[in-house]
């Protein structure tokens, strides 16, 4: 019995793409996409298939199967990252480098994410080995790339940094950059923007889960805090993961400061090119080019280091009394919490 195109298509290309998972009914959506749509796309979302895409929803027996006939691709790249910090822009700059493919925001890297902090409840769809096999298989899919000696840069979303340790733990090849700003810029954006808000109102359930597994504690509950509280907990739970992520693996993690890559954009492309070993021959011109002057999430709108400072500006002075309570919030949890102390380098204490 011949199989479907589009599952067959996952053993010849990486036009053909596992976009989605849905464990619920344990399927996953296959679509036709292209080397240009990945290079365009800055969420592979829905919001990354154009009309007419091609797609089918099939069994996972069937997609992992042709995950095991598959060669095993060069390890990629992985670019996590606090939220609202810059990662779109730098992997769209990185993406100009020779031999890098990106992959932003892939939805079966946050389904994996969030199925992951179920493992162990009684309501869990997966059991760890069956979430480790299918790990294992969207990595295998997400690695491919065009040519030999292009390597894979998945940007992931927010809510992903849980898969720090076991993306650096499956391959040796494979490296991290965690991307980030200091605490009261990064409040000052959060708080500054009614979608930044609902954004991280949406992921705040998964980072404070994350929090009380990283501290081991079951303070604070979620109905307690304002938005001001979940955003500095998110910052502090990805700080957190970063760090321990360095530690454990200091040779192929490395941790970047937004605000710094702006003071010297070329340099800190270079370094961060240079990091994940890509070429880096161009890297002037790339921080010299158009998309300094653009808003990586919308290319066609204009945003640059100028326009970010004056929104920041006005943030600090519509936003004062929310900022310097999530500032005071760090420094109570900072202080109360042995675990935060790996931290000291990073927070900023106003």
């Amino acid at each position: 019995m011949s199989l479907h195109p589009l599952l067959a298509g996952l053993k010849q290309s990486p036009d053909f793409f596992l976009q989605n998972l849905d464990l619920v009914n344990r399927r996953g959506l296959v679509v036709r996409l292209s080397e240009a749509g990945f290079r365009r796309a800055s969420f592979l979302d829905d919001r990354g298939l154009e009309p007419g895409t091609q797609g089918a929803w099939f069994p996972l027996a069937p997609i992992l199967e042709r995950a095991a006939e598959l060669a095993t691709p060069p390890p990629p790249l992985a670019i996590f990252h606090v939220s609202h910090c810059g990662s779109t822009l730098l992997s769209r700059l990185l993406a100009e480098l020779p031999g890098c493919l990106p992959l932003r925001e892939p939805l079966t890297f946050l389904t994996l994410a969030m199925e992951r902090r179920e493992l162990g409840r009684p309501a869990a769809r997966l059991d760890p080995e069956g979430w480790s096999k299918l790990f294992a298989a969207c990595l295998k899919f997400l690695s491919r790339a065009y040519r030999p000696d292009e390597r894979v840069l998945i940007k992931a979303t927010s809510a992903c940094t849980n898969l720090a340790k076991p993306f650096l733990s499956h391959d040796a090849g494979g490296r991290a950059l965690f991307l980030y700003t200091q605490l009261e810029p990064w409040l000052a954006t959060m708080l500054g923007s009614e979608a930044n808000r609902e954004n991280g109102r949406a992921y705040a359930p998964a980072w404070l889960m994350d929090f009380h597994a990283l501290t081991g504690r079951d303070e604070p509950k979620l109905a307690e805090l304002s938005d001001a509280e979940q955003f500095t907990l998110n910052w502090l739970t990805g700080m957190l993961t970063a760090e321990r992520a360095r530690a454990e693996f200091p040779y192929r993690v490395r941790t970047l400061d937004f605000d710094a890559f702006l003071q010297d954009t070329a340099g800190g492309l270079t370094a961060s090119g240079s990091f994940f070993g890509l070429d880096t021959s161009n890297a002037a011109v790339v921080a010299a080019g158009p998309l300094m002057q653009r808003y990586a999430k919308n290319p066609s709108q204009i945003f640059d280091a100028g326009t970010r400072k004056v929104k920041l500006e006005e943030a600090r002075r519509t936003q004062a009394d929310e900022l310097r309570a999530g500032l005071a919030f760090a420094e109570k949890l900072c202080r109360d919490i042995p675990a935060l102390k790996l931290l000291d380098g990073y927070f900023r204490r106003s």
